[in-house]
């Protein structure tokens, strides 16, 4: 067995209360990175979606998970996307946003708070981590690059694809992997049960990929027998096992005795995920052996170029070699055990490896700390970021990839993993060789390493936040495009519990599944299909109808008059269409066969008002444009009959109907111009 770690010296209070201060400045910039707009109204699908709905379920009925809590048509357990108890994901990150939901209230928020708290740990313990082997300068750019990576912050709010369980697993498997750590140092088994709770929590949001840190003990403590490398005491792993055993596994067993034929489908499905199974479907996220190392690697850590993560990987394997750190040998074993067998599995999702990604940035951040006094790792460091500038400057370098087997078929086929494999080799191999016959100069070693370190450290530092930001901006908007909010808030306000909502939609909005956010805001079953009012009746329920036209029924009170959609009493018909709402603002404003009524606005959040325009067709359908005209400038949009969500035979046999968009504050607007003939409104007055 190799000697045990010397004893820890007494803490020194200045570093205590630096590493304090430091952990306190990451937390602060992950909230200025990732928490604005993280109230934004919009569920995205497929992921978040689901997930708010089953978060929703789960507020209802704590330890049943659902969607439809009682399912007016018969439910395929197969179709877990429609499914009464819902099992397709782990359970834990719904119960956080059910108890979240009993403080904040019923918005997508207390959800999206998981996400930024795994990635608040995630960066935390990174810094704790990396510390040792890579300094705390550099540990500190590692753990704010990680809360800046644009990737993250599409899956902390939400956006397609990935997540919540992504968010966790990845805050998860690093609070664990750090206190598995300190463990080891302090020869605390009291520790390990620490570490093992925390896996155990993970295995709630993630499953298998959340068992990482218990491979990573197990095999720390085989290469300590081995006298490799320091490692955890056996007693130490065993209670890792042991509490994370005892955190999973209940759940796991009450599922599995309570909705026995659905755990096994779901158990079916996540080994699907890994080995192929002909008897399940898994989506079309079949991907070859190399996704890992390209799609998914390309997709997390934009804009960084794509061959950066496995040099910095290789680089913690010669190191791990070399000085047989602990923590150097258990960030190269998260790594690699994480690649190596999402690679060999069957499903390669983008956000699959997420949550590897805060010990990749922990990789290069020891990669940019050594690099002054290794030339060759500056110079393959080097080599990596300008990858994508010498493959524009010289094209020939893509005839690489054609030599390639066939087996690599995404370093075939995507630039940059195979060029940037090319550059570094032929910069590792001069820099060496000159390095050598050059009698390894000082100069050369620190003249590289600073070139390397300082243009690491302005990507880590500068580039990943400015295009985070300038990601963010560019995208904002649509966290503010949502048909059901309004409405769902109203229906959960003025119907009876024992009610079901029938939407008249025919298309969802981008990347959006209606009928799931309407569930949501409303806290009722909806069903996208023509109404089955007898059904309901027969079941207890009371039908109500959802749609952005003038239907026969009479309206429910209380709906905003700015909402996409208008909300209707089934058992209470009208003889004729509902007449406008009152209250908005009228308008007679007529282009060709469409002629615009009225509108009506209300905030959206976050400097930006909702507008609801009220518009008739008598003939073909077109698009209006409408400028917003204000003190601060104007602002264009599209008045897009599809923004209605129905079709054009029922838009234009329609009374009215609701074209619904994001525009500025209502209170900045001065006046409208509409249409091509620039038809202009004066709302001073009004």
């Amino acid at each position: 067995m190799t000697d045990p770690l010397p004893p820890l010296p007494s803490p020194d209070p200045y570093r205590t209360r630096l590493d304090g201060l430091l952990v306190a400045a990451l937390v602060v910039w992950g909230l200025a990175m990732l928490a604005p707009h993280l109230a934004h109204p919009a569920l995205y699908n497929w992921d978040e979606a689901m997930h708010q709905a089953a978060a929703r379920g789960t507020y209802d009925t704590f330890f049943t998970p659902h969607i439809y809590k009682d399912p007016l048509y018969p439910s395929d357990i197969r179709h877990w996307w429609a499914a009464n108890i819902w099992m397709h994901k782990p359970t834990g990150p719904f119960w956080f946003g059910a108890l979240m939901m009993r403080v904040v209230g019923i918005t997508p928020l207390a959800l999206r708070l998981a996400s930024l708290l795994g990635h608040l740990a995630a960066a935390a313990s990174l810094y704790l981590i990396a510390r040792r082997p890579a300094g705390r300068t550099w540990a500190t750019l590692g753990a704010a690059a990680f809360l800046a990576l644009p990737f993250g912050w599409q899956l902390v709010q939400g956006r397609f694809f990935g997540d919540v369980t992504d968010c966790t697993l990845a805050g998860c498997n690093a609070v664990a992997v750090a206190l598995l750590f300190h463990a080891t140092r302090e020869d605390s088994w009291k520790w390990g049960l620490a570490a093992g709770a925390v896996v155990g929590l993970g295995f709630l949001c993630k499953t298998g990929l959340a068992l990482t840190p218990l491979g990573v003990a197990a095999t720390l403590w085989a290469l300590s027998r081995l006298r490799f490398c320091p490692g955890p005491r056996l007693g130490t792993v065993v209670a890792m096992m042991v509490a994370a055993g005892v955190v999973a596994a209940p759940w796991s067993l009450y599922s599995a005795k309570r909705w026995p034929e659905l755990h096994d489908l779901e158990a079916r499905i996540t080994k699907a995920h890994l080995f192929k199974d002909p008897t399940v479907d898994v989506g079309p996220w079949h991907r070859p052996v190399d996704a890992v190392l390209n799609e998914v690697n390309r997709t997390s850590m934009q804009p960084l170029p794509n061959v950066l993560p496995l040099l910095a990987f290789c680089w913690l394997l010669v190191r791990a070699v070399k000085q047989r750190e602990l923590e150097t040998v258990g960030l190269a074993l998260w790594v690699g055990a994480t690649w190596l067998v999402l690679s060999l599995g069957t499903v390669k999702v983008p956000a699959i490896a997420w949550g590897a990604v805060p010990a990749v940035l922990a990789a290069l951040a020891i990669a940019g700390s050594d690099a002054k006094r290794h030339p060759t790792l500056a110079a393959v460091l080097l080599a990596g970021l300008v990858t994508p500038w010498a493959m524009e400057k010289l094209p020939t370098l893509a005839r690489v990839r054609a030599e390639l087997p066939t087996a690599l078929e995404q370093t075939r086929s995507l630039p940059g993993l195979a060029e940037g494999l090319v550059l570094a080799f032929f910069a590792a191999a001069i820099t060496a060789t000159v390095w050598r016959l050059l009698r390894k100069p000082e100069w050369m070693s620190l003249g590289l390493g600073l070139v390397a370190s300082a243009v690491l450290a302005w990507h880590l530092a500068i580039t990943l936040p400015v295009e985070k930001t300038r990601y963010q901006a560019e995208h904002v908007e649509e966290l503010y495009v949502t048909h059901s909010r309004e409405v769902g808030r109203a229906l959960a306000r003025a119907t009876p519990k024992r009610s079901v909502i029938f939407s008249s939609l025919d298309s969802d909005p981008p990347l959006t599944f209606e009928t799931l956010s309407l569930m949501f805001w409303s806290g009722r079953m909806a069903y996208r299909r023509a109404p089955d009012v007898a059904l309901a009746h027969e079941r207890g329920y009371h039908p109500y109808l959802v749609s952005p036209l003038a239907e026969r029924y009479t309206p429910v009170p209380g709906v905003p008059l700015q909402a996409a959609l208008r909300a209707y009493d089934l058992d209470a018909p009208l003889p004729n269409p509902a007449p406008l709402p009152d209250g908005i603002t009228p308008l007679s404003l007529r282009e060709g066969s469409m002629e615009v009524l009225g509108f009506a606005s209300g905030s959206a959040g976050s400097d930006r008002s909702r507008y609801a325009f009220y518009v008739r067709c008598r003939g073909p359908l077109r698009q209006l444009r409408v400028a917003f005209h204000g003190p601060d400038g104007s602002v264009e949009r599209v008045l897009d009959p599809g923004a209605s969500l129905r079709g054009p035979q029922a838009l234009m046999n329609a009374e009215w109907f609701i074209i619904p968009v994001v525009g500025p504050p209502r209170a900045q607007v001065t006046s409208l111009e509409i249409g091509a003939m620039g038809q202009k409104v004066d709302l001073a007055s009004r």
